[in-house]
């Protein structure tokens, strides 16, 4: 579901007095799946959907320190939290195996993410490659025409988090580093099965919920925006004998169809509240002949009237020597003023245009500006291609449940709510 139909509008907004009927672990548990949720949990779901929840286990180190380690975690790979919830894992497997009982694992990880620390060998991994240059807006972002929203975040995370050329240099490779050591340990997962004989038996998906901006932008972590470094994220699915090893390359999917996919995969019929496409034909036959869809949606924000300039001196008079963070030194994405808004993308092969409700919008053309640089909204040229875009995401909200909660404002409270967790009253 999305955002506005399930109303979970961030990790610190869970639904008020929304019961969902149902859910994908759900659904399997009714088929006699036993669940598991191994490592990091920001769903709201809980003992309800899953029977065993197996939190990311410590190491004895504390590692969410610093959002940027100047030298490698002082722990071996074995003993990284990565590389335990695989262990962890793995157990869970061959517990299953003896039982001879089907099951269903998220696996999830906290790398790649923030703080941006990694054991040897990974740590240096990358230390002497070159890697793919920034991209930066050349004369910033305000003059770039860019939302509000993305010049705070920007303004916020450098008096929190400055970033000179070579901590900027230092946190790419130790981002290049974390993935490479989650790659390591999917093909751990894979080797796993393949010992017990379970490799075509099992259905994996590989998936992120976001991606970093490591730079690009002139950002560093993520906020509310819709880059393509942010929302274009991995998903891969794999079932040797079944899903056939093709890679679309000009096929627009997205994760509200992660679910209906597989339930359809394993025999299940898809709930009503399902609001995504089923892959599956897709995936079995390998044809990709036809676009699934014209154009894919997303959305982000709290209803609620969004932040200015004048209204962040109101409500934060002090935010230039007081920075909007969470603990100490930590620049936090999900404040107040980052989140005040509803604001949505929908996007094509060609273009992308982002709507935001103070009109405060965006137009990319990404054959020509694949990085988002040039803001093209609002020029006569390329009129004809966001009112095209202006028209979908017209008609997609205009049927999508829990639209009308839109007109409330949820951003006071929150506002207070902030004031009263980071002491700032």
């Amino acid at each position: 579901m999305y955002t506005t139909s399930h109303q979970a509008y961030s990790n610190q907004h869970e639904a008020e007095g929304i019961e969902l009927p149902t859910s994908l672990p759900m659904e399997l548990k009714r088929l006699g799946y036993t669940n598991a949720l191994i490592g990091k949990n920001h769903s709201f779901l809980s003992n309800r959907e899953f029977d065993i929840l197996r939190p990311i286990p410590e190491n004895g180190h504390d590692f969410t320190v610093t959002r940027l380690a100047p030298r490698a975690a002082p722990w071996p790979a074995r003993e990284d939290p990565m590389y335990l919830l695989t262990d962890r894992t793995l157990q869970f497997i061959d517990q299953r195996q003896a039982q001879e009982q089907p099951y269903f694992i998220w696996l999830s990880y906290l790398y790649p993410h923030t703080p941006y620390q990694v054991p040897e060998p990974y740590f240096s991994m990358y230390k002497d490659r070159a890697l793919p240059p920034l991209q930066q807006e050349n004369k910033g972002l305000e003059a770039a025409g860019k939302p509000f929203r993305q010049i705070f975040h920007q303004e916020n995370n450098d008096r929190l988090l400055p970033f000179d050329d070579e901590t900027t240099a230092l946190m790419r490779h130790t981002y290049y580093g974390m993935v490479s050591l989650v790659d390591d340990q999917v093909g751990r997962l894979f080797d796993h099965l393949d010992r017990l004989g379970q490799r075509n038996d099992t259905i994996v998906i590989f998936t992120s919920d976001h991606g970093d901006y490591q730079g690009d932008h002139h950002m560093y972590t993520k906020s509310p925006a819709m880059y393509d470094c942010l929302i274009r994220v991995p998903l891969i699915f794999s079932w040797p004998g079944r899903i056939e090893a093709v890679t679309p390359d000009r096929t627009l999917v997205s994760q509200v169809d992660v679910m209906p996919t597989l339930l359809s995969l394993v025999g299940v019929d898809i709930p009503q509240q399902v609001q995504g496409i089923d892959l599956s034909k897709s995936l079995i036959s390998g044809k990709w002949d036809r676009e699934v869809r014209d154009v894919v949606f997303a959305e982000y924000g709290l209803p609620g009237a969004s932040f200015d300039r004048q209204r962040l001196e109101e409500v934060f008079p002090d935010y230039k020597e007081n920075p909007l963070n969470w603990a100490e030194g930590v620049p936090y994405e999900a404040n107040p003023v980052s989140l005040a808004g509803r604001f949505r993308m929908a996007r094509t092969l060609e273009w992308k245009y982002v709507e935001y409700e103070d009109g405060d919008n965006e137009l990319y053309n990404m054959v020509h500006d694949p990085h988002e640089l040039t803001n093209l909204y609002g020029t006569e040229e390329h009129s004809t291609a966001a009112r095209a875009l202006q028209k979908a995401l017209r008609e997609w909200k205009k049927d999508l449940p829990g639209i009308e909660r839109d007109k409330e404002d949820l951003v006071p409270s929150f506002v207070d709510f902030y004031k009263r967790k980071t002491g700032r009253e």
